[in-house]
């Protein structure tokens, strides 16, 4: 299936079927939930009849992972940690069917890290221990699998950029079904929280994330001189709407971790690679480009918002920007402080061990008044898993990423590897592991990208020389 992005006729459909599925949303949400698992099963069919030819399995989940929100849209009928479950499983299939030799020590060692904290929960309901469990570590399942599937799997640079086109598509039916679920000229601004009425009635943190990733994904093949979709007119319009409805959420994470990405990935890059620094005048338009379309969508949402989206981006509350304050006093947590003080008690009162996987609400409702979920996975692998979170966050967050920075010479691969990797670190820090994405992700950032045989004209190149 994934082969119809190599031509125009395919691309052409397969941008109509998710333009249907968007529509359905509204008018047909049972055929959007079959449709999600429909496609899992098509997927898991072609990647074993293939043996996983050019690791489809892994861009298949990539692409699962971005339609994890439209299932959610739909009332997740089969089970709302679906997207995690459908990603891992494909890769698996993706393990198997493409029969590789090759796998990587250090993420079995992070996956037994994840065992003692689950034997530590407890709750005298089976089915509420169970829900409890799969909950809190089916994120790092999906991290910890993706890494295995993905780690030093060579791909082609074509195949690479080219099948991210394919990944890509979920971001035509999101914003389609934003349109019709939460249209533009419906839509009401009268506090600076994060507007649930513009994320099409879902939780706007988690709707910014998924948009600030295909944001993320868009300018990335963009600035490496590649097409989305078969018109550029088209690709610049997708981007805009991903943008102006990613402000429209005024939940600032997904916009701020895309850009951070985005910033951070170039920054390395000129800091790292003499290559790099002298071809980057040739791509200065290019930055000013997207600069100036950034600076464009914010002053529409500012506008359609009547001004109250500058606020919420410097940090106002909604009573500040009422009472006409003229500095902000409050945090830019919102909140996120109280609930990782919870954690951090529960880490003081048992460091070695943790306290058991779904076990860190009754901490955070000291401190936060609430059994809040954690919102921040580093604090929550901190009160959960103890001594053994603190060891899956070094070697996995610190040392893994640091040895395959300086393994990798490509800067093809170097400029998706750090992307991917701060962008999955940015959503675990201000959305925890609630999505799919954050572990996949995280994983997909490891591929070894085969460079092409010619260079390529913008900025990124085949070697670095310094």
């Amino acid at each position: 299936m994934i082969e119809l992005v190599n031509t125009k006729k395919g691309m052409i459909f397969l941008l109509c079927f998710h333009f249907a599925l968007g529509l359905a949303v509204k008018y047909a949400a049972g055929i959007a939930a079959l449709a999600y698992a429909g496609l899992f099963g098509i997927f898991c069919y072609d990647v074993i009849i293939t043996r996983d030819r050019n690791s489809r399995a892994g861009f298949y989940c990539l692409y699962l992972m971005g339609m994890e929100m439209i299932y959610r849209m739909v009332g997740a009928p089969f089970s709302w940690e679906l997207g995690k479950y459908v990603s891992i499983l494909i890769l698996i299939v993706g393990m198997f069917a493409g029969r590789r030799k090759y796998i990587s020590y250090t993420f079995l060692f992070m996956l037994i890290l994840l065992v003692p904290a689950v034997v530590l929960a407890e709750n005298p309901d089976p089915v509420r221990l169970r829900k409890m469990i799969m909950f809190g570590i089916s994120g790092p399942l999906s991290l910890v699998f993706a890494g295995l599937y993905y780690y030093h799997r060579p791909i082609s640079e074509e195949n690479y950029v080219n099948q991210l086109k394919f990944s890509f598509l979920p971001a035509v039916t999101i914003c389609i079904a934003l349109s019709i679920v939460a249209n533009i000229a419906d839509l009401e601004f009268k506090s600076l929280q994060s507007n649930t009425a513009a994320s099409g009635g879902f939780g706007a943190n988690q709707v910014s994330t998924i948009l600030g990733w295909f944001i993320l994904l868009a300018l990335l093949v963009k600035f490496n001189k590649n097409k989305l979709t078969p018109y550029e007119w088209l690709d610049w319009t997708i981007l805009f709407y991903l943008l102006l409805r990613a402000f429209l959420t005024f939940s600032r994470g997904g916009v701020m971790g895309s850009i951070m990405a985005l910033v951070l990935s170039m920054t390395i890059l000129y800091l790292t690679s003499n290559l790099y620094r002298k071809q980057i005048k040739k791509f200065i338009p290019y930055i000013f480009l997207g600069a100036i379309l950034l600076v464009v969508v914010f002053m529409v949402a500012d506008n359609i918002t009547g001004g109250m989206l500058m606020y919420r981006y410097k940090g106002y509350s909604t009573n500040e920007m009422k009472a006409g304050a003229t500095k902000h006093e409050g945090s830019m947590l919102t909140g996120r402080g109280e609930i990782m003080e919870g954690d951090f008690q529960a880490f003081r009162d048992n460091p070695f061990w943790g306290i058991g996987v779904g076990m860190g609400e009754q901490y955070r409702e000291m401190f936060y008044g609430m059994a809040a979920a954690a919102h921040t996975e580093y604090t929550r692998l901190l009160s959960e898993h103890g001594t053994f979170g603190i060891l899956f966050m070094l070697i996995g967050m610190i040392i893994l990423p640091i040895v395959h920075f300086f393994r990798e010479t490509g800067l093809v691969a170097r400029y998706f590897f750090i992307a991917f990797l701060f962008i999955s670190m940015f959503t675990m820090f201000h959305a925890s592991m609630r999505l799919a994405l954050p572990g996949i992700v995280f994983g997909a950032a490891f591929v070894h990208i085969v460079p092409a045989k010619k260079p390529l004209p913008l900025p990124i190149a085949e070697t670095i020389d310094g």
